[in-house]
């Protein structure tokens, strides 16, 4: 059984099934973090490429296999009992493993500031790729300064009238091609050292967000509010196995975790390189881990 729907979770897939394991993968989201990006530079055999598209390609190679997966599902308790393990998922089954691959990677950090929750949906987005196009000649405001800004604020600032980027740091993080790439954008301004801390609106969306910097609190009009900040590891349904303080998976050089039969892979895990590219490897890895385990089984 594999959990996830990502590179991580969908490579696992294909490495089990081409070595005739019975596999199955429930997903409460195919494509997990990858098919919010909308462009890939780094993917080996691939000079550039939407994460959508990767992600098709992903399910295509999959499905080649008759690899079943169960989308839209969300697992909510695993137990194990014996050498048998027991996934609970929220529409009310419950499926049973003799190994088992955690490979959910990780959801949107939030800022839990007021109007987060409240405009959400309505203004408050996490996601550019789905979004962005809705700002077309509107005022746009990006949260953060690593890659996932960056990328936010360079599908925005073609198509928007006016975009702000608000990053707590000195200066802008990410990788320096694509930081030079937004810098470019004449309509584009960035607020270094400053900080969100609520977001306003009139008619039910969003319409301005007050900032505070060492400087000075003030308040701007905006029209939507992209936060990227991060991502989380989607680990709160696996209560016993061990994490970090940042709630990954922690995992050995083989992919183990301190449950004998419970593999983990990708950016749940805590792998230190968070890439499309390095979570298909560590799928394909968990796999053939996993593997070598119920051998081991088979032979007791």
């Amino acid at each position: 059984m594999i959990i996830g729907g990502g590179p991580a979770a969908i490579t696992a897939s294909i490495y089990a099934a081409r070595q005739s394991v019975d596999v199955k993968v429930i997903a409460e989201e195919i494509g997990g973090q990858d098919a919010l990006s909308s462009k890939i530079e780094n993917y080996t055999g691939f000079q550039v490429i939407s994460g959508v598209e990767l992600i098709e390609k992903f399910i295509n190679h999959a499905e080649e296999f008759g690899i079943e997966i169960k989308d839209s599902v969300r697992v909510t308790v695993i137990k194990k009992e014996g050498t048998n393990f027991s996934i609970y998922t929220d529409d009310g089954e419950c499926c049973l493993a003799r190994a088992l691959i955690i490979a959910s990677g990780s959801r949107p950090r939030k800022l839990g500031i007021p109007g987060e929750e409240e405009f959400l949906g309505r203004g408050v987005a996490y996601c550019a790729v789905c979004d962005a196009p809705l700002f077309r000649d509107k005022t746009a405001l990006v949260v953060g300064g690593g890659n996932s800004a960056l990328d936010a604020a360079r599908q925005l600032a073609p198509i928007a009238r006016k975009v702000y980027i608000v990053n707590n740091t000195g200066e802008l993080q990410g990788e320096k091609v694509l930081r030079e790439k937004v810098i470019g954008f004449s309509n584009l301004e960035v607020f270094n050292s400053t900080e969100l801390t609520g977001i306003r609106g009139e008619s039910g969306e969003v319409s301005s967000v007050s900032l505070k910097n060492p400087e000075k609190d003030f308040e701007i009009r905006t029209d939507g509010v992209f936060i990227e900040i991060g991502w989380e590891a989607s680990s709160d349904f696996v209560k016993m196995v061990k994490k970090n303080k940042k709630g990954e998976i922690i995992i050995d050089v083989d992919n183990r975790t301190d449950i004998p039969g419970l593999f983990a892979a990708g950016d749940v895990t805590s792998v230190s390189k968070k890439q499309v590219i390095v979570a298909a490897g560590s799928g394909a890895a968990a796999a053939l881990n996993a593997i070598e385990y119920l051998a081991g089984l088979k032979e007791e």
